[in-house]
């Protein structure tokens, strides 16, 4: 494997810290220094063997695809929709491929309630063969859970966002909010009372029940906003987002983050037990993009602290305290996903200056980073349609998938790294 990721050298770094203030400038600068870089040839880095789908994708990398016997992947086909964000009448294709080869996709159903970055949060509900994913009934967001075979098993009166490991609850924000706070993230359909609202009265994150149906507010946003206020949210727009239980199911943690007048996000990350109590917030700065659980005490984070500025940090819950991880390997922002052992950590990076993203894989404790590919994406996967490859390990991490557009089109991709499962 190849031992070089995506470098960020000191002046795109220094330019980016005085630019990550100003948005709007900061996406122009960025837009025309891609554009000018794209015209430098540059090679790839094809793994050996990688199984490429053109016309399907899976969504985020907090997630997993396969079922819980590793023999089916979910995905979503999006049938040669245009490049753009979906419309009130588009919708993707539900299914999954019965083989890991990706030869024989098996279409379940269609979805109104979808987005480009993490689907209809298409996932298996725990280790059964029942599929949950979200939908639009020409009325609200909901959700659906069918059989492998397609068939109805419930229809949730609300969307969800993430599903226990034991299949029992899930948890969800209101996708409504996400229209004005992070539009990647939003449905095209769908609407609510407090949307417009800067600080709602009454919205915020719920509970469901899966087997019941029955579900339950457990935390409200004006209750986050008044209790554990900074300076910085007054005049913002507040949202949710970003849930995701612990491995235990006792807990789980979500994104607070609210967008200022002049268009810049930021964002705290917050865990608490399962009914909203025992609310503890990590020790970040402003900024946390993507986090996962490593056990049920620890949580990685691409984040901002104001000690060390922004890095993965793996952050002790229920405390301050917190470590820096690959500090002399890591440098750029990714979507960190642990194997099973948590002893592995799979990641990526966002488009270089050559539009080149990294597929990568981290060992803590040898300290060593393999670049398993690298992929150069073409400039029209950008903003809301970008073609981030949220990687994700199956059931015993011996496979990845993740989607990517280095073909030119949005593709879901499966690859076996070399040395995993007989390490």
């Amino acid at each position: 494997m190849h031992k070089r990721g995506n470098t960020v050298n000191r002046l795109e770094r220094s330019i980016y810290n005085v630019l990550k203030e100003n948005p709007a400038l900061k996406n122009f600068i960025v837009d025309l220094y891609q554009r000018a870089c794209y015209l430098i040839p540059s090679e790839s880095i094809v793994p050996e063997e990688l199984i490429i789908r053109e016309g399907f994708f899976f969504g985020f990398h907090d997630k997993c695809p396969w079922s819980a016997n590793n023999m089916y992947v979910l995905a979503h086909r999006y049938n040669d929709l245009p490049l753009i964000m979906p419309g009130p009448d588009d919708t993707v294709d539900i299914g999954y491929f019965s083989d890991e080869t990706l030869q024989n996709y098996i279409c379940l159903g269609k979805s109104r309630a979808w987005n480009w970055q993490m689907g209809a949060m298409l996932q298996w509900v725990g280790n059964s063969n029942h599929i949950v994913f979200n939908d639009y009934n020409g009325h609200k967001n909901i959700a659906r859970i069918i059989d492998i075979e397609g068939g109805p098993v419930k229809t949730l009166e609300q969307p969800i966002a993430a599903v226990s490991s034991d299949g029992r609850k899930a948890l969800s924000f209101t996708f409504e909010r996400q229209k004005k706070g992070a539009f990647e993230y939003a449905y095209a359909n769908g609407s609510q009372n407090e949307e417009n609202q800067a600080v709602p009265e009454n919205d915020g994150l719920i509970l469901i029940d899966l087997k019941t149906g029955a579900w339950d507010q457990i935390i409200r946003i004006k209750d986050l906003y008044l209790n554990y206020h900074e300076d910085s949210m007054d005049g913002a727009y507040h949202f949710l987002s970003h849930c995701l239980f612990s491995p235990g199911n006792d807990r789980f943690i979500f994104y607070h983050r609210w967008r200022r007048s002049n268009g810049l996000l930021k964002t705290r990350m917050i865990s608490c037990m399962i009914d909203g109590k025992r609310i503890h917030i990590f020790p970040t700065s402003g900024m946390v993009s993507h986090a996962c659980w490593k056990n049920r005490d620890s949580v990685l984070a691409y984040a901002s602290t104001e000690s060390d500025g922004d890095r993965y940090y793996l952050f002790q819950d229920q405390t301050n305290e917190y470590s820096v991880v690959g500090s002399t390997v890591f440098d750029a922002d990714g979507h960190p996903q642990y194997s099973h052992d948590s002893k592995t950590i799979l990641t990526d990076t966002y488009p270089d200056r050559l539009r080149r993203q990294s597929l990568l894989i981290f060992q803590p404790e040898k300290n060593t980073l393999d670049l398993v590919a690298r992929l150069r994406i073409p400039l029209k996967y950008r903003y809301g349609v970008r073609c981030d490859f949220h990687p994700r390990w199956n059931r015993d991490s011996t496979r990845i998938c993740f989607d990517s557009a280095h073909s030119g089109k949005r593709a879901l991709c499966i690859l076996k790294p070399p040395y995993t499962g007989n390490r």
